[in-house]
């Protein structure tokens, strides 16, 4: 029998799509854990889900799963940020529950992050998010090959988001959440200072011109284009950008980080099928005689045998790259609850934390006209007022 039970948490009412990127298929080949249980408040939709991650029983109130199936693992597959996630991880926590996948950003806000960081840390619990980056065999390569000083030092990393329709705050939110969970894992340090630019309609965004988030219920946002830098303790800056690109159906193409080292520079874009890229020298200006860009990888490289991601490794490029992330991400909360410890290769809470004040700060930072330190000493959702 497998040592570890999970169940699932997800929500399908007023067309909000039931599990996010198949969150609730992350153990569906894993011999440690078995899913035996889904929740979700949607009749017309719970045994859909239920059958589709093989889970024996589904409930239409979560609380009563976790009461009734005292699971060791929750998988909170929610893509909307509203009190009722917040509630459902706390919950979850309370319940017993010792490791917890959840989908990215941690929370839309640092408060609501703060209790989930607070309540984790008091009861012991391992909590993975669903970041695309660190867990990818193809991105540790790249801070392998760092690390021996090849290209010398890491000075500057420049994180887009995919510029498409959720241009801009939302994009920051939704998916520069994965960015700058990366930019953190090649700074190995979190950031000491932020500052920020919002527009909408090509002005500077302000209180009066938010309104409230209806796609992911994150409450009020405001901002069609955001420009943020970051300063790190070791020198490192970092920015982030989210700007219209072409007619936004190739975004996914354009979201990722650029590595700038001295003497190289390294593109991580396209994730999570992490489609890298090496200019050899330390700018981006390809001359005839300083060479061109390359793949980073050829095209038959596997990972080390020993690598968290290798044993999905061949199906990952393509179609399957989110379900082998899942997999990766996973695995490696089962090796934190056998080994009693923090997630390595896959983003932590404390990390994700770290992102959301790193998402929010640029915004309050616009409002104030201000650099601002990092942490941020307001918590809560900046165009709130």
């Amino acid at each position: 029998m497998p040592d570890f039970k999970a169940v699932v948490i997800t929500d399908s009412t007023n067309d909000r799509g039931g599990p996010s990127h198949s969150l609730h298929r992350t153990f569906d080949i894993n011999p440690d854990v078995q899913t035996v249980a889904l929740a979700d408040p949607s009749d017309d939709h719970r045994d859909h889900w239920r059958q589709d991650c093989d889970a024996a029983t589904g409930y239409a109130d979560y609380r009563d799963m976790l009461a009734a199936e005292s699971p060791d693992i929750a998988i909170i597959a929610v893509h909307r940020y509203h009190q009722e996630r917040l509630d459902a991880f706390l919950d979850t926590i309370a319940a017993g529950v010792k490791g917890v996948v959840i989908e990215k950003p941690i929370a839309s806000q640092p408060a609501h992050a703060d209790q989930m960081v607070a309540a984790a840390d008091a009861a012991g619990a391992r909590v993975v998010l669903a970041h695309r980056g660190r867990e990818n065999p193809a991105v540790r390569e790249v801070k392998r090959q760092a690390a021996t000083g090849k290209w010398g030092p890491l000075v500057q990393i420049k994180a887009r988001g995919k510029g498409d329709h959720r241009c801009g705050v939302v994009d920051a939110l939704v998916l520069g959440t994965h960015e700058l969970n990366t930019m953190l894992y090649f700074a190995e340090a979190n950031p000491t200072s932020c500052w920020g630019t919002v527009l909408t309609n090509g002005a500077p965004a302000t209180l009066s011109d938010a309104a409230d988030d209806e796609m992911y219920e994150s409450g009020p946002q405001v901002g069609d284009r955001v420009y943020a830098q970051y300063t790190f303790p070791n020198g490192i800056i970092g920015t982030y950008e989210s700007l219209p690109i072409g007619d936004g159906s190739n975004g996914g193409d354009a979201l990722g980080c650029d590595l700038f080292f001295r003497n190289a520079v390294v593109t991580t874009r396209a994730k999570p099928d992490a489609a890298i890229h090496i200019f050899p020298q330390g700018d981006i200006f390809p001359q005839p005689e300083l060479g061109a860009w390359e793949p980073f990888l050829p095209a038959d490289w596997t990972p080390p045998a020993d690598d968290p991601g290798a044993p999905y490794w061949a199906d990952w490029p393509g179609r399957e790259s989110t379900a082998c992330s899942n997999r990766t991400i996973g695995a490696e909360l089962v090796r934190c609850l056998r080994e009693n410890r923090a997630p390595v290769d896959a983003s932590g809470i404390h990390d994700a934390a770290v992102v959301v004040d790193m998402i929010i700060g640029p915004q309050r930072s616009h409002l104030e006209g201000r650099r601002l330190d990092l942490p941020l000493e307001s918590r809560g959702n900046p165009w709130e007022g």
